[in-house]
């Protein structure tokens, strides 16, 4: 029986090993193999494709499967038409075309890596980024001029969308070649709000101690008003905590201008960024010192201010 107990403790031991080693394989670059080899082809932009891959051990693909592109362990996430009639919430691509990847990946290039250090690429880009000449979002579209009303599938032009390991990026297609500032812009804001997202949605940042300390969450607040005064952004009818304020903090830098996060608030109620920087939010300037913490980690460690892509989404 001992002999037994020690075996199995030996395989439980093992086992734990290489699940660790598995889930922390993005941030070290390993040797296993993840069924894509590169280049994919012989065209002048393979050469910097496999620099991508590199520096940052992420696999920029033009040649994928749908797999690729919509499969998480729940389930395919490409919309589909239920037999209720509705469509299901999820999005569409088709792969980029070969002409115009050289300057999509240019648009990637000075749109969202430029903001990043090597050292927090090669730690939060997903495992695949996947060039796309469409990438939609999927909704149901309402006809009330019938009885009862038509259900059609919608569609809404977008310039990214993460899904579990991967990053679909759009305009590899002509539309890449005569963007106006307001299509740059709407670009450069969706595509890092993205980015973001995914590092959020994998959970693979969390708060350090030294933010965790600023906020007692034993205490619920009762209203925004009242999550402010405790440095809190969550939503205070969602339970925040620390890793959900954290999360919070990310978005605020990353979609807000510095500017409009001093600008005082029209309402000191609502869950908005606006304002979170000044007194009538942030009375007791908690905000203020947790937004200094998180923005000053990820200087110090990773050479990012995220608070410059809020700035450059809102010029």
């Amino acid at each position: 029986m001992n002999r037994y107990i020690k075996y199995m403790s030996l395989l439980v031991l093992v086992i734990s090993v290489a699940s660790c080693k598995k889930s922390e394989g993005r941030l070290t670059p390993t040797t296993i193999n993840d069924g894509y080899t590169l280049p994919q082809g012989t065209h002048d932009y393979d050469t910097l494709i496999q620099s991508y891959f590199d520096k940052y051990h992420s696999y920029f693909l033009y040649n994928f499967s749908e797999k690729d592109a919509y499969w998480t362990p729940t389930g395919y996430k490409n919309a589909t038409l239920g037999t209720s009639g509705y469509w299901s919430n999820g999005f569409e691509m088709t792969p980029a075309l070969d002409p115009y990847i050289k300057a999509q990946l240019s648009l990637f290039d000075v749109s969202c890596l430029r903001f990043y250090s090597d050292t927090f690429l090669k730690a939060f880009l997903p495992v695949k980024i996947l060039l796309c000449s469409e990438v939609d979002s999927v909704y149901n579209n309402y006809d009330f001029s019938t009885s009862p009303p038509t259900i059609t599938k919608g569609t809404k032009h977008v310039g990214a969308w993460y899904n579990y390991d991967n990053i679909c990026i759009n305009y590899g297609n002509e539309r890449v070649l005569s963007m106006s500032q307001a299509d740059s812009l709407a670009y450069l804001t969706k595509v890092n709000l993205i980015f973001i997202k995914s590092i959020i949605g994998r959970g693979i940042t969390s708060p350090i101690e030294e933010f965790t300390e600023q906020t007692n969450y034993t205490s619920t607040p009762t209203s925004m008003l009242d999550a402010y005064s405790k440095g809190m952004l969550t939503p205070y009818y969602n339970g925040p905590t620390a890793t959900s304020d954290w999360y919070q903090y990310l978005l605020a830098m990353t979609t807000v201008s510095e500017t409009t996060l001093h600008t005082a608030a029209l309402s000191t109620y609502d869950a908005t960024f606006t304002g979170i920087l000044n007194s009538k939010k942030d009375a007791n300037g908690i905000i203020q010192k947790r937004y200094n913490i998180v923005r000053n980690y990820f200087i110090t460690t990773y050479n990012v201010d995220l608070q410059a892509i809020g700035n450059a989404c809102n010029p």
